[in-house]
């Protein structure tokens, strides 16, 4: 009867204590969350970031101690410190790692007590309070085997060992353990820094955000360290990496907005590791806190100005996918970049795009660093002989592209069709070393690849530019007197004859680098011409993948007089704009 009404004093105190917690509410894409948290150390795919084994954290004021359980929190205590180190609780020694030993005493029901208690272990200089198993217990020493620890333990009535390859030290400035947590991966170490004029301010490593740190360590892992901010202070740090704060008002409403419902639309997308949105520009650039830096006010403007409003369509926030620019040329229909077709991200018109460093672009591949890259993604179809814009879409961007090579051809589209050489757009053309001018049946002049075309040789022979296998050549094909030449193909509009500095047509065994022509320019001039492109030249236009809102063509379209609902309903096909 004792042991059932002990137990049920506990359960009362566990319940006043914890039911003071402030809530994180659960997040829905219904409505507007007030808190959302975002990756700052942890394990990126794409290695831009990466867990970590200790980080410093700043304040202007003290640091509070809190626990979370990712929907709610709750203060334990006040540290009177502004400068704390958490780590994993390890030991290193002789290049090996393992969970430290602790000896733990004791069984406390709130930090306060498991504190006052402390004071009887004045004698252990590393003694300190540790939540562990669901509560907190008094934590002695960390050891690196567990004879040290058990020689320790069998001294002190009740005493136990402690060790777990989830938990995390803080520490202060000098390297005394002041906490140590271990939540098992259902509660987690929380880190709030004192209001500065209202405002929470936290330097996470090198960086300040607002709002406070949480920390997070599965099994035998580092630490990911998480921003747990509002939303609305989130987006002042979005604006400021992702579009000029200072670029005219009307445009960085509209990409308030449009940052703020891509934010709704995708809490979660990192939730396997702990967080909602990663910092870069998987899902939105993330500069931390913006106080003090460039664009401060408008950014903070523009936020609050449209507070609350989200991009919707059929009532349900949309996927408010952005770019930085198509260099002039028509936003492009989704499902010629991804995989659906999507009822509001139709291609619009962009010529009211301001101009920018991406307006145009050139890239210039070697046959061989194609190769290279190819087979970097395990694609090995040997030697290039060419690369072939098969389809565009009206928008004018790449829609299927083959590479033609000496053991097979590859061909991808839509957005790969970018990816694959790491272009910046899928808007452009090919150019190669191995093309002339001619002139087609209607006479207009443009560029060809010399290989597989008919050239009139200046003996009055027609013949075709052959390549197969490893060999290349010229194939005969007719004999033509100069005044009949209009029955070519494709008749040559500068002048052409074999090179003779590489021996006879008839040669065999030539490889790709050895059989060139001779190209007699209008200005008398010889440019030697491959028969297959060593040189690959991509003339682009635009960055990013065209889907959704162009963050040039908004400044362009603000600065035409649009205000930013025109600027988004111009971009998404049929949306509302609505505040929650």
């Amino acid at each position: 009867m004792v042991k059932k009404l002990l137990c049920g004093a506990v359960a009362i105190v566990f319940f006043v204590v914890f039911s003071s917690i402030n809530i994180l509410p659960a997040f829905s894409q219904s409505q507007i969350p007030e808190w959302i948290r975002i990756g700052v150390f942890y394990a990126d795919t794409y290695k831009k970031s990466s867990p970590v084994d200790f980080v410093k954290i700043e304040a202007k004021g003290s640091l509070f101690l809190a626990i979370s359980d990712d929907k709610n929190f709750i203060t334990i205590s006040n540290t009177q410190k502004n400068s704390l180190t958490v780590s994993k609780d390890v030991y290193k020694k002789n290049g090996q790692e393992g969970p430290n030993y602790h000896v733990a005493v004791g069984r406390y029901i709130s930090y306060k007590t498991a504190e006052n208690s402390l004071k009887s272990f004045s004698s252990f200089k590393d003694a300190f309070v540790g939540f562990v198993n669901g509560g907190y217990s008094i934590l002695i020493g960390c050891f690196d085997n567990i004879n040290d620890a058990n020689k320790l333990a069998a001294k002190l009535s009740g005493a136990t060992i402690y060790s777990s390859e989830t938990m995390v030290l803080v520490k202060d400035e000098s390297g005394k353990v002041i906490f140590g947590f271990d939540g098992q991966n259902t509660k987690f170490l929380m880190l709030i820094p004192q209001k500065q004029n209202g405002i929470e301010r936290i330097k996470i490593g090198s960086r300040w955000f607002r709002g406070r740190a949480e920390f997070k360590r599965i099994k035998s892992s580092d630490m990911t360290v998480i921003n747990v901010t509002r939303l609305e202070e989130y987006l002042y740090g979005v604006i400021r990496m992702e579009i000029d704060p200072l670029w005219p008002v009307e445009a960085v409403k509209a990409f308030a907005v449009i940052a703020r419902t891509y934010a709704v639309r995708n809490l979660g997308r990192h939730l396997s590791i702990g967080f909602d949105l990663c910092p870069t520009d998987h899902c939105q650039v993330y500069g931390g806190a913006v106080d003090g830096t460039y664009g401060e006010k408008q950014a903070i403007s523009a936020v609050d100005a449209t507070r609350g409003e989200i991009i919707t369509y059929k009532g349900n926030p949309i996927d408010a996918v952005y770019f930085s620019s198509t260099g002039g040329i028509p936003t492009e229909d989704s499902e010629n970049v991804w995989r659906y077709p999507i009822e509001y991200l139709r291609s619009v018109d962009n010529s009211k795009e301001a101009k920018n460093s991406k307006s145009s672009w050139l890239f210039q591949f070697t046959k061989d660093e194609i190769k290279n890259m190819l087979k970097k993604k395990n694609i090995d179809i040997g030697d290039i002989l060419d690369v072939q814009v098969v389809e565009y879409t009206k928008a004018g961007r790449v829609l299927r592209l083959k590479i033609i090579g000496t053991q097979g051809e590859y061909e991808c589209q839509k957005e790969a069709t970018r990816l694959l050489f790491g272009l910046y757009s899928q808007a452009y053309t090919i150019t190669t070393d191995a093309d002339v001018a001619v002139v087609d049946s209607r006479g207009k002049v443009k560029k060809v690849r010399i290989s597989g075309q008919k050239i009139l040789f200046e003996d009055g022979s027609v013949k075709r530019a052959v390549v197969a296998g490893q060999k290349q050549n010229f194939e005969e094909t007719e004999k033509l007197l100069p005044q009949t030449a209009e029955s070519v193909y494709l008749s040559i509009y500068d002048e052409v004859y074999q090179s003779e500095s590489f021996g006879g047509i008839e040669t065999e065994g030539q490889t790709y680098s050895q059989q060139y022509i001779d190209v007699v320019n209008p200005d008398g001039s010889i440019d030697k011409v491959p028969l297959v492109p060593t040189t690959y030249t991509f003339n682009g236009k635009g960055w990013g993948h065209g889907v959704g809102m162009s963050q040039w063509g908004a400044k362009g379209l603000a600065e035409s007089g649009y205000n930013y609902k025109q600027i988004i309903k111009h971009y998404y096909t049929g949306v509302e704009i609505e505040k929650r």
